[in-house]
C-alpha cells in the first residue's frame, strides 16, 4: 500500500513524496513529485507492476529470497568441515536480519554498500567498533553465498558483491620477541602452575605452529623416532609435518613418561575433559616477564623472522613450514620435503634458545 506525504519546501511550494513499503520480497521504495496527481499515478503503476510479477511463471526464480539461499548455504558448510563455520554463521546471521527478506535479484551493489556502511559505523554486541578487515570478512561471507547461488543453484546470474570495493585494511602485526624478551618469557613460563606451558612455548617458537594446532595434538601425532610432529588438523585443512628440536624433544619425552594412558591429548586439561586452555597462564607469564603488546599468535611472526634472519628462507619454504596456503601457490610448494623446514627450526633455536644458554 502506497503512502503519499505532502511536504512544504523552503520556497513555500509543496512536493508529494510517495512511499511504498517493503513487501513480497520487494524493497522499500520512495519517489518525490511536484503534483499530487503525478504522485498518485506513479504509485498506482508501481503497485500494479509489483503485483503483476507474481503471475509470470518465468519470474519464479526472481521470488527467491536471500534468506532462503543463506539457509541452504549454511546447511552445506558442516559437510565441508569448514574451519570458519562459527564466524561465517555470525556474519550471515547479520545479513539475514538486515536484508534476508529481499528477493535475490533485488539485492544490488548499492544496497550492499549501504549496509556495509552500517556495519562499519555500528557497534558489535561487545560495544566495540568493527575494523575494515572485519567488515571485509562479512562481505566475503555474503559473496560466498551469492557465488553458491549463481554457480550451484542457478538462482541468480551475477554476484552483486563483486561490484563493491573492499575496504582498506590495517597493516598486520609484526611484533616479535627479542632474544632478551624470549629469555624472560621462557623463565616466566617455568614459574607457571601450568606444567605444559614451557613445552607449548618452545613448540610454537621453533615451528611456527598455531596455538590451536599445538593444543589439539595427540600422542599419535608425535613421531619420536623421526623427530616429527604431524599436524593433521590445520586451519587450511591440509596436514603438514614440522620438526622437533632437541629442547622440545626432551620436554615431550618427560610428558610422555608421565602421561595418563587413557588420555590421548599431549596437553590435556587437568580440570575438565578435552584439551588444555592456556590463555590465562600465558597472559600471567607475559606479565611476570614484563612483556607488553604481545599475543601468542605473535610467536608465529617470531619464528618467521628468526628463521629468515640467517638461513634466508624463501617465501615458499616459510609457507610450507607455517601451513600457509593460497590457490596460486599450492601447486608450487606442496612437493617440498620436511628437510626444507628443518633448517628453519634450527635457525630459531640458534638465535633464541641456545644463544641464551651460551651466555649463561
Amino acid at each position: 500500500m502506497a503512502t503519499i506525504q505532502k511536504r512544504k519546501k523552503k520556497d513555500k511550494t509543496y512536493s508529494y513524496r510517495v512511499m511504498i513499503r517493503a513487501q513480497d520480497g520487494h524493497p522499500k521504495i520512495s519517489k518525490t513529485f511536484p503534483t499530487f496527481q503525478e504522485a498518485k499515478e506513479w504509485a498506482s503503476q508501481e503497485e500494479a507492476r509489483r503485483r503483476l510479477e507474481t503471475y509470470f511463471p518465468e519470474k519464479a526464480k526472481k521470488k527467491r529470497l536471500l534468506e532462503e539461499l543463506i539457509d541452504r548455504y549454511l546447511q552445506l558448510l558442516p559437510h565441508t568441515q569448514h574451519k570458519s563455520l562459527r564466524d561465517i554463521s555470525r556474519h550471515l546471521s547479520w545479513w539475514k536480519s538486515k536484508i534476508g527478506k529481499m528477493v535475490l535479484n533485488e539485492v544490488s551493489a548499492e544496497l550492499i554498500s549501504k549496509y556495509r556502511k552500517e556495519l562499519l559505523e555500528g557497534l558489535t554486541p561487545k560495544g566495540t567498533n568493527r575494523t575494515g578487515s572485519t567488515v571485509n570478512r562479512y562481505m566475503a561471507s555474503l559473496s560466498a553465498v551469492f557465488t553458491y547461488g549463481m554457480k550451484e543453484c542457478g538462482w541468480i546470474i551475477e554476484n552483486p558483491v563483486f561490484r563493491v570495493r573492499k575496504l582498506k585494511e590495517s597493516k598486520g602485526r609484526d611484533r616479535i620477541l627479542s632474544p632478551e624478551e624470549f629469555e624472560r618469557l621462557l623463565h616466566a613460563c617455568t614459574q607457571s602452575r601450568n606444567p605444559y606451558l614451557v613445552t607449548i612455548l618452545l613448540i610454537a617458537v621453533t615451528t611456527g605452529a598455531r596455538r590451536g594446532e599445538i593444543l589439539a595434538l595427540n600422542w599419535n601425532d608425535i613421531v619420536f623416532d623421526k623427530k616429527l610432529i604431524c599436524i593433521k588438523d590445520s586451519k587450511n585443512g591440509r596436514p603438514r609435518s614440522v620438526p622437533i628440536a632437541e629442547e622440545v624433544e626432551v620436554c615431550l619425552q618427560e610428558h610422555f613418561n608421565r602421561r595418563n594412558p587413557h588420555i590421548s591429548f599431549v596437553f590435556p586439561s587437568q580440570k575438565r575433559f578435552g584439551q588444555i586452555c592456556i590463555r590465562k597462564a600465558f597472559d600471567e607469564a607475559l606479565k611476570r616477564a614484563g612483556i607488553s603488546n604481545f599475543r601468542f599468535h605473535d610467536l608465529r611472526h617470531t619464528f618467521a623472522t628468526y628463521s629468515n634472519k640467517e638461513e634466508g628462507a624463501s617465501n615458499m619454504e616459510l609457507m610450507t613450514a607455517m601451513g600457509h596456503s593460497s590457490p596460486q601457490m599450492t601447486r608450487r610448494y606442496t612437493h617440498l620435503d620436511i628437510t626444507y623446514t628443518k633448517k628453519l627450526t634450527n635457525s630459531v633455536v640458534k638465535h633464541l634458545i641456545r644463544k641464551n644458554d651460551a651466555e649463561k
